[in-house]
């Protein structure tokens, strides 16, 4: 994050407030089943920690250690998601500072959807795992979605937020990929499968048209639709207002799939 931006400061805040609704047993819950006590486990893309610190208690007396390549992430969780047997550093999942056959386990939630390489994410995966070693990998798919009630601005939103991604080198629609990824890597007995994460409360509604007026309103995502034609601020402005209208309906509705992925590394576990 870069000093001074204000930019940067305020999606560092708002990424950190969603990161930490995330919880274990949800965003977790699909490899739960792959963990025991005393396991040495690797959270990449671990965030401010709280899907970590989780993951820690589930494996006590075993050690969890947090990655992420944001220092701010990094320094966030050290202080905040802080728990018995967890550590945190500053790493790439491109290139983890570990060896060989190091962990029992590897997890990664919302990250593969982030790597310019995601194939080159996944083998570093492989490396760091020890033989029969569990890896488990969960994103987004951005590419089906069900909207009700409707309306051509908010699919134009959710396009242009999925353009700007692309733009940055991410991959919108990586979920559906995680069980080839996994395949290409060399891992076997592969598992994949999807969920729906779904705004059908008030509270879910609100918080869905939080994360898009967060994204509508991101400077950079401003600057290049500027810059590039995606959209002028007329058009970004009737974006943010049909998700508020959307919201203001007494069956605002959404629902988004989440993909995921379990493999074991070759060998004797």
């Amino acid at each position: 994050m870069t000093s001074g931006s204000t930019g940067d400061t305020t999606r560092h805040v708002e990424e950190t407030r969603r990161f930490q609704l995330r919880d274990v047993n949800v965003d977790a819950a699909f490899f739960l089943p792959f963990l025991r006590p005393g396991m040495t486990l690797l959270d990449v893309g671990c965030g401010p920690g709280s899907i970590t610190a989780g993951l820690a208690g589930l494996i006590a007396p075993g050690r969890v250690i947090g990655a992420d390549k944001d220092p701010a992430r990094i320094e966030t969780a050290s202080r905040d998601a802080a728990a018995d047997g967890v550590s945190y550093r500053v790493a790439d999942v491109t290139a983890l500072p570990f060896e060989d056959d190091h962990f029992d386990a590897v997890f990664a939630n919302a990250l593969i959807e982030h790597l310019p390489d995601p194939g080159a994410g996944v083998k570093e995966l492989m490396r760091v795992l020890k033989p029969g070693g569990a890896v488990g990998v969960r994103c987004p798919d951005w590419s089906s979605a069900l909207l009700h009630p409707d309306n051509d601005l908010m699919w134009a939103s959710i396009a242009l937020r999925n353009r700007w991604q692309q733009h940055r080198g991410d991959h919108p629609d990586a979920g559906r990929l995680l069980r080839g990824l996994l395949a290409e890597a060399g891992f076997v007995d592969i598992n994949a499968d999807a969920t729906a994460q779904s705004h059908g409360t008030d509270d879910g509604v609100a918080e869905g048209v939080r994360y898009m007026h967060s994204i509508l309103n991101d400077p950079e995502l401003v600057a290049l639709a500027r810059e590039h034609g995606w959209a002028n601020e007329v058009e970004m402005e009737e974006m943010r207002r049909s998700w508020v209208h959307w919201a203001a309906q007494p069956g605002a509705f959404s629902s988004f799939f989440w993909c995921h992925a379990t493999g074991r590394k070759p060998g004797r576990v």
